[in-house]
């Protein structure tokens, strides 16, 4: 089982719609998900159209008294549970401030057989909360605006890991993105150089994510097409091969790669074939009244006169060498020898 945090100190950058499509397209994808809501808002919750609320209360959960079957619950979306917040989760810092960094993943230990990956919807903060899903979690997925002051919150995160010695990987990727503003595609391009695990993948600013609160659905249930629906998959794609939960794209197998030649072969030969009988009904004449005709007679030869006589051969032979030579030198003029 991987867990993935989406975290940010700042707020407002697009961390609860990336966990909840990232979620759901890791779902759709065959793995099972569950998603997690740490953020007292519920706003993870809320999308999934679920309850806020948990029984027994986040105390009994995180001393381990409760059961985790009885909390989680499942979604309209195949492969995908939640597991909801509700308002006490504004005490889970002072709950967890006693506890060891790795409390939320021993939390998890009992449902590690039934899931392959948990995503964590984090609030944004630096808390003993914000410790303990550094310390547990196997990457950071950073959204971040292409903004100075978003660059700067992602500054200020690598500081604090380095500050409490946690080594865990931060992969930060561009939310809200305009490319139509020279801002947003300098900076863009500016993080490539500071951070090389940054994230390829990138969501476009669009109304379409605005309106997940009205549909409460992810994405790519009611816009699949959309860009940041398509944005969304192909992201994915890019985590679940870094976290080894997805293939990495291969190059064909050698019988795959056969069968296409094969193919590509077959589909050569009949299109040659069809030439060829292409070639074979133009070459026949088109009816027996055309090639009964004869020949068209070459131009520049006239016929001769009925009441002229005929040129003695000796004639006819010193006639047609002088044709001969003529006929060659405007070859020359026209375009030299016409075997070059």
């Amino acid at each position: 089982m991987k867990i993935a945090a989406v975290y940010s100190i700042k707020g407002g950058v697009g961390k609860t719609a990336s966990a909840i499509n990232l979620a759901h397209c890791a779902a759709n994808s065959g793995l099972r998900v569950l998603l997690w809501d740490l953020d007292p808002q519920a706003a993870a919750t809320f999308y999934v159209r679920t309850k806020p609320k948990l029984k027994g209360g986040v105390e009994k959960l995180i001393s381990g008294k409760q059961d985790m079957s009885r909390v989680i619950r499942s979604t309209d979306y195949q492969n995908l549970d939640v597991l909801p917040a509700e308002f006490s989760y504004r005490n889970l810092d002072h709950i967890l401030e006693e506890e060891k960094r790795t409390r939320l993943r021993k939390v998890l230990k009992p449902v590690r057989d039934d899931y392959d990956l948990v995503i964590l919807d984090c609030p944004p903060s630096i808390s003993s909360l914000s410790e303990q899903v550094f310390a547990s979690a196997d990457t950071l997925l950073v959204p971040i605006i292409p903004t100075v002051l978003s660059l700067r919150t992602l500054e200020q995160l690598n500081a604090y890991l380095a500050e409490i010695d946690l080594d865990v990987p931060v992969w930060p990727f561009f939310t809200l993105v305009d490319r139509r503003k020279t801002l947003h595609k300098d900076v863009m391009e500016s993080l490539k150089q500071d951070y090389p695990l940054q994230l390829s993948g990138f969501i476009p600013y669009s109304s379409v994510v605005e309106r997940m609160g009205i549909e409460r659905k992810p994405i790519g249930t009611f816009s699949r097409n959309s860009s940041p629906a398509v944005s969304y998959r192909s992201l994915w794609q890019e985590i679940g091969q870094r976290l080894s939960l997805l293939k990495e794209p291969t190059v064909a197998s050698a019988p795959a790669a056969a069968k296409a030649t094969e193919a590509g072969s077959t589909a050569t030969g009949k299109a040659s074939t069809k030439g060829d009988a292409a070639s074979k009904s133009s070459a026949k004449p088109a009816s027996k009244e055309a090639s009964s005709k004869p020949a068209a007679k070459p131009a520049g030869k006239k016929a001769p006169s009925a009441d002229k006589k005929p040129a003695s051969k000796d004639s006819a032979s010193k006639d047609s060498s002088k044709a001969t030579s003529k006929s060659a030198a405007k070859g020359k003029k026209k375009g030299g020898n016409l075997g070059d």
